[in-house]
């Protein structure tokens, strides 16, 4: 099949590139399309267009947010990536129910666009609809995964999809618990808009689960003199990359990240990993939290356990208190839990550590 008779899927639908360029500007004109359905329909244009290259914006979750310019060609080549390693074919559905505005909801139409899948999107939400009946590929944030498990209805939509890829966000231990009875398979995925989405996956839960991510095919992986993960995918065009993410490595094979430089606290002169004490208390609380910090007088940062919505968990204080002693080290206990209402959090769902 040549480009010209290529066929594009969208909601059970076939379409040629001009009838499905003509839909989307039709869609776009109409006042009575939904927002999320208008930006999807503009992006598909945008694919569309002569220019070599697409404007992005960075998700802003541990500095300010930025454009930078990607090539499309190195989009497609990232697109192709997934759909080997999931071995997606034309005609699968997929399931679109992240916002447009970064890399991770442009991918999805990416990927359906290069693969000739059948994609169906739906307003992105905390907890989207799952349509249709049976879904072959899709991608969720964190937020979205843990509020889905939260009733059996939510749980039963989930089960609709065969193979999910989850991220945008850290995946805590008690959610990676949860969902080893679910028969999706569920992999967390690795990588920021500067890698186009992800270059590295590990299994969450059945066969092949691991606390390890594996690079994709012709991306390695390495520690420069900080421990931070350094990147190199040339045929997406990322060499030398490297990232404030600290990590352990097994070769150029194999990685797991321990946290992240621009978050390590010092604490009466002791280096203190955020991200590694979450891990060693997780499933502290049902509710979310985050290790964090607060100025202090003698020890320049004292450590902090923030905890969302205390309500019903405050009760639980001596508890968690002893939880925290026997599972950490003498620096590593917070100094003091605070309570806070509602945590800010991004777009992507990651939770803002600024307080």
């Amino acid at each position: 099949m040549t480009k010209k008779d290529k066929k594009y899927r969208l909601s059970g639908r076939s379409f040629s590139k001009q009838e499905l360029t003509a839909l989307c500007r039709i869609k776009v004109d109409d006042a009575t399309t939904k927002d999320f359905e208008k930006e999807i329909c503009l992006f598909i244009l945008e694919w569309f267009s002569p220019q070599d290259h697409l404007l992005v914006s960075t998700s802003g979750s541990t500095g300010k947010p930025k454009e930078i310019n990607l090539l499309k060609k190195h989009m497609e080549v990232s697109a192709r990536a997934t759909i080997s390693f999931f071995g997606l074919k034309p005609g699968d559905t997929v399931l679109h129910c992240l916002p447009m505005r970064y890399i991770a909801g442009k991918m999805m139409v990416v990927r359906a666009l290069v693969g000739g899948l059948d994609l169906y999107a739906v307003e992105p939400s905390s907890e989207p609809e799952i349509i249709p009946d049976k879904v072959t590929f899709s991608a969720l944030v964190p937020l979205q995964l843990s509020r889905l498990l939260q009733n059996v209805p939510g749980r039963q939509s989930l089960e609709k999809i065969d193979k999910l890829i989850v991220g945008g966000a850290f995946v805590p231990e008690s959610l990676e618990q949860s969902i080893q009875e679910i028969s999706t398979q569920i992999w967390q995925t690795y990588g920021m808009t500067e890698t186009i989405t992800h270059i590295a996956l590990r299994k969450l839960n059945g066969a092949g689960r691991s606390d390890w991510y594996k690079p994709l095919p012709d991306v390695s992986v390495r520690l420069n003199e900080n421990n931070c993960l350094v990147i190199d995918a040339p045929d997406i065009g990322v060499e030398n990359l490297a990232t404030n993410d600290l990590a352990r490595t097994e070769g150029t094979e194999k990685f797991k990240i321990i946290g992240r430089t621009d978050h390590v606290i010092i604490s009466g002169g002791v280096k203190l990993h955020p991200e590694e004490i979450e891990q060693k208390i997780s499933g502290i609380c049902s509710n979310a939290y985050f290790i964090g910090s607060k100025p202090d007088a003698e020890l320049g940062q004292k450590l902090v356990l923030f905890i969302e919505n205390g309500e019903g968990v405050e009760r639980r204080i001596f508890y968690i208190w002893q939880l925290l002693e026997k599972r950490l080290s003498l620096f590593e206990i917070p100094k003091e839990i605070i309570f806070v209402p509602v945590f800010k959090r991004t777009a992507t769902g990651k939770i803002d550590r600024k307080i």
